[in-house]
């Protein structure tokens, strides 16, 4: 309690309407109960401020209807906190070599040896 009291007083302090706060989570499907019920605290103490845009990502494929981040998402909509979920799935062979090929600034034909790969 004291962390999610400190949490949310740290956010209420960074964050204004002229100095917005992004928080970025990856790899959600691995947090645990408390990780996000803190991270909920968080958010549902600064829904009316609209001070703070998080997001958090998780892989689908390693989540069931009864994990505990489908649980902290329905709680976060019951407590009025505005939710957007997006699914992206996988990228393809080409895309990837697209990605590779503009980063390394190499014609895709070259880099695709390595887009194979990854």
């Amino acid at each position: 309690k004291g962390l999610c009291f400190a949490m949310q007083g740290f956010m209420r302090v960074i964050s204004s309407k002229s100095s917005p706060v992004m928080f970025f989570l990856d790899d959600l499907q691995w947090a645990d109960k408390l990780s996000l019920g803190l991270i909920h605290a968080v958010l549902s103490d600064i829904k009316k401020m609209s001070t703070v845009f998080f997001v958090g990502t998780y892989r689908s494929n390693e989540v069931q209807q009864d994990h505990v981040i489908c649980r902290f998402t329905d709680s976060l909509e019951s407590f009025g906190v505005g939710i957007t979920q997006m699914r992206l799935d996988g990228m393809v062979e080409e895309d990837v070599n697209a990605l590779i090929s503009d980063s390394l600034c190499v014609f895709p034909r070259i880099c695709r040896p390595l887009s194979s790969l990854v």
